[in-house]
């Protein structure tokens, strides 16, 4: 290799080192600088979801969760008093897990879910974050387990499942009874 292959080789190399670094600190520029609206985006939209699942919304305290499928428990509180709580439950579904938040009034009603994470089959499981699907939730009483059916509900604790998403369907009644064993064993008519 002559002198100038060498000297060539050497600017090239020192060139792209120049380049990289360059790069990677406009990342760590551009990370550093978005990081906060980012994280308050985030938290705007877990409030709005608190807020679509339980429209009282009060102030919130974190409760312990027992673990297993429920992550996370909210108590709402209005004048002191709680009105309600707010889970955060994954099940597996067809896909793999499933994030969904649950709201439960004072009633011991579901005051409405949300689909806040899933991997199911678009245009079958990915039918359980449609608006449509979600409001036959609001209003169920929680004296009983909810049930699935593939036909039109006739008691309270039905639950009409997604045509062709029969396991998404099961997890999404799956993860809302287990909130639901929670909830009476822990919180219901005044526990809590």
């Amino acid at each position: 290799m002559s002198k100038e292959d060498s000297s060539f080789i050497t600017r090239l190399t020192l060139t792209l080192l120049i380049i990289c670094a360059v790069c990677v600190g406009l990342v760590a520029y551009a990370h550093s600088a978005t990081k906060d609206v980012i994280a308050a985006r985030a938290a705007a939209d877990v409030k709005a979801a608190y807020k679509q699942v339980f429209p009282e919304l009060g102030e919130l305290s974190k409760e312990k969760a027992p673990g297993g499928l429920i992550t996370d428990i909210q108590c709402s509180k209005k004048g002191g008093k709680a009105n309600g709580y707010i889970y955060t439950v994954e099940p597996t579904g067809y896909g793999g897990k499933l994030t969904i938040m649950v709201g439960i009034d004072q009633k011991n009603k579901l005051t409405g879910i949300k689909i806040l994470k899933l991997s199911e089959t678009p245009g079958l499981g990915m039918k359980s974050t449609e608006p449509t699907w979600q409001a036959q939730f609001k209003g169920k009483p929680l004296k009983d387990e909810l049930v699935v059916t593939k036909q039109d509900p006739t008691k309270d604790n039905d639950v009409r499942a997604i045509t062709a998403a029969t396991i998404t369907s099961r997890a999404v009644v799956k993860g809302l009874n287990e909130v639901r064993a929670h909830y009476m064993k822990t919180y219901a008519n005044g526990k809590g």
